[in-house]
């Protein structure tokens, strides 16, 4: 997959391009990487994940997500939000946008890898998780569903860390 991507962290070998609505946009040739400055509101949210998809004409994004009790890259199929939080809470709706958007099927799948359907807790939380009878996801479940509110075709990746 050739999609610009979304990350909590600077992707290696990629050289700082510009700011962009709360985020950092990193480059390697044309692909393109983006990483919020912060992890809040003020860099997560869905009037700059709207801006960023308009001013870099976004179609399709990888969102690369770190995965506890999984050992290998796996299709990120679904989500469970056990963070307590969620980003479009208070801020929908924009423009012509549905104040309650349908958050169902919200990832495609990469037909060559395991789907999974993950439970996310967050980046304070991630560290400090123990279960592991469950694939615990650290942002992915926050992530998706802005791009999918935005009208940006998700594709997930769980990353083992």
């Amino acid at each position: 997959m050739n999609l610009p991507t979304y990350s909590l962290r600077p992707p290696e070998n990629h050289k700082l391009k510009k700011e962009l609505f709360g985020h950092a946009v990193y480059s390697l040739k044309k692909k393109q990487c983006l990483v919020p400055l912060s992890f809040s509101k003020k860099s997560i949210n869905p009037i700059n994940f709207y801006n960023i998809k308009t001013k870099l004409k976004i179609k399709e994004v990888c969102i690369l997500d770190r995965l506890m009790f999984s050992r290998k890259k796996v299709c990120i199929a679904n989500h469970v939000n056990r963070s307590g939080f969620n980003f479009l809470i208070g801020n929908t709706p924009i423009d012509d946008l549905p104040q309650f958007p349908d958050v169902s099927n919200i990832y495609h799948l990469d037909s060559g890898l395991d789907a999974v359907v993950v439970h996310t807790v967050g980046p304070k939380r991630f560290p400090l998780v123990n279960d592991g009878s469950l694939i615990i996801s650290e942002a992915v479940g926050l992530i998706g569903p802005l791009w999918h509110y935005v009208g940006v075709r998700v594709f997930a990746l769980g990353i083992p860390s």
